[in-house]
């Protein structure tokens, strides 16, 4: 990826960041507190821009955070905890199911925050939902299925048209999605991301 389109990514994506932040202020009375709702998404805006600087700084100097793993309950934690602001601010509740998920460990924070990334993706397409997410694991891989009918992200496309998205979480999920070899199919059920465990013998 050219520098010059990660600069322009990060500033068109800074620039929603602030119009967002501005817009609570807009349709907020100043005399009073911010309601539980604008709340939210004052909050959900902050953590958005500190994901954006992750992101950025991940794909501008290859730094990412060390891997780990964690058992299913606290990955599901930790991912819903993320999916809960975006699930009040596109007004569509996420439900994420366990298919075969406990038992076995999953990896972490990069695949979470990969699968959080990608739901950010399929949100819009889902919108009013519900949206289901399932996670299956077994001795060969890590599966996450968000059931529906939204298309694959142009992003995620093996050849994405020359005018698709160009922000930083698209370039990011292309990038993590390569470095961690996750493999994204659109099926009859949704779309379906795979990522292969690792060989522990």
């Amino acid at each position: 990826m050219a520098s010059e389109d990660l600069w322009r990514a990060a500033l068109h994506d800074f620039n929603n960041i602030l119009a967002g932040l501005q817009g609570v202020l807009d349709l907020s009375d100043p005399r009073l507190p911010l309601d539980a709702r604008n709340r939210m998404r004052m909050e959900y805006s902050i953590e958005e821009g500190k994901t954006l600087v992750a992101m950025a700084r991940a794909l501008a100097l290859g730094r990412h955070q060390d891997a780990g793993v964690a058992s299913w309950a606290e990955w599901k934690a930790g991912l819903e905890a993320k999916l809960e602001p975006m699930a009040m601010l596109f007004r569509c509740p996420i439900e994420l199911v366990d298919m075969g998920a406990a038992g076995i460990a999953w990896p972490t924070p990069q695949l979470l925050e990969w699968a959080a990334a990608f739901t950010r993706q399929v949100l819009p397409w889902a919108a009013p939902g519900p949206l289901r997410l399932e996670a299956a694991a077994n001795s060969e891989a890590w599966t996450l299925t968000w059931v529906g009918d939204a298309p694959l992200p142009q992003a995620l496309q093996p050849d994405p048209p020359p005018d698709g998205p160009k922000n930083l979480h698209t370039f990011w999920l292309r990038e993590t999605s390569e470095r961690l070899g996750i493999a994204i199919l659109k099926t009859p059920e949704g779309l379906v991301a795979r990522m292969l465990r690792p060989n522990l013998t």
